[in-house]
């Protein structure tokens, strides 16, 4: 087993010029394990569809991929409006269904849900069966009012079920974005407290701010921490940006770096992807 399992789904983009690729988070923190030295191993969900079958084939270039079929993949299509990045659901996938028992824990679980494909019980199952010595989850597909044919908008936090919270608390860290919570989006450090309160006082979790850096609330430590990069890369899309850093974020907490260190270093390879981008 991999030193990293990572689950979710794949997606389609279907972008306003008419063209169309596969995305979703087990690509981009696939590619993000790879650069931090790791092969990752990959459990996702996928329909028959063209792009399905290209990010399958692009998956097994440097994972190794468990697939489970499904009537159709996850879809959204993309656009900008006043500067912000816009989805609309189109299609979306069956669940997936709960791993088989894998004889090597991987040392890392990295769940991250690109629409509903992850469900409170198929999270249990993956700490019951696959035990890995650490958790974290991207959030933000969890968190997100998804209904074919209408723009996807952030839940509100009471909107999100208590078995779903329950399953957030047990995990070793959360990562989610700023863009992803639908209350107090001007001010982080009480959006930050709203996840907090609902979480308990288990998990770190980082919220992430784009360009702006993050926030760290390490529940060993008496302080909710702000990094600001030195660093920022303009003019780039910053797709992916959030995987990428949910990927170096899982990688390096489980090599034993503590939760600062660990998100810095997520940063770092988050300005190494943009940066490649130019």
């Amino acid at each position: 087993m991999s030193e990293l399992l990572i689950v979710g789904g794949l997606t389609v983009d279907r972008f306003v010029d008419g063209t169309s690729a596969p995305g979703g988070s087990v690509l981009h923190s696939g590619r993000a394990a790879v650069a931090e030295g790791v092969r990752p191993a990959i459990l996702t969900i996928a329909g028959d569809e063209p792009e399905a079958r290209d990010g399958l084939a692009q998956l097994g270039d440097f994972a190794d991929v468990v697939a489970q079929p499904s009537p159709s993949t996850t879809t959204y299509g993309h656009h900008e409006e006043t500067g912000r990045r816009v989805l609309v659901l189109e299609a979306v996938s069956a669940p997936l269904d709960q791993p088989a028992a894998m004889d090597d824990a991987p040392s890392v679980a990295l769940l991250g849900p690109i629409a509903s494909e992850l469900t409170p019980s198929t999270i249990a199952a993956i700490e019951t069966t696959i035990r890995p010595r650490c958790t974290v989850m991207l959030i933000q597909g969890w968190l997100r009012h998804l209904v074919v044919g209408e723009p996807v908008r952030p839940l509100p936090l009471d909107a999100v079920s208590d078995e779903l919270w329950t399953a957030f608390g047990s995990a070793d860290a959360i990562v989610v974005s700023t863009e992803d919570l639908a209350e107090a989006p001007e001010d982080p450090f009480a959006q930050a407290a709203a996840v907090r309160e609902r979480l308990g006082s288990g998990p770190v979790l980082v919220l992430t701010l784009g360009a702006e850096g993050y926030l760290l609330d390490d529940p060993s430590t008496d302080r909710v921490i702000a990094s600001v990069p030195r660093r920022v890369v303009d003019g780039v899309p910053m797709v992916g940006a959030g995987d990428t850093f949910g990927a170096a974020l899982a990688i390096h907490l489980v090599r034993a770096d503590d939760p600062i260190h660990a998100a810095d270093a997520a940063t770092e390879a988050v300005i190494r992807m943009l940066e490649a981008r130019r």
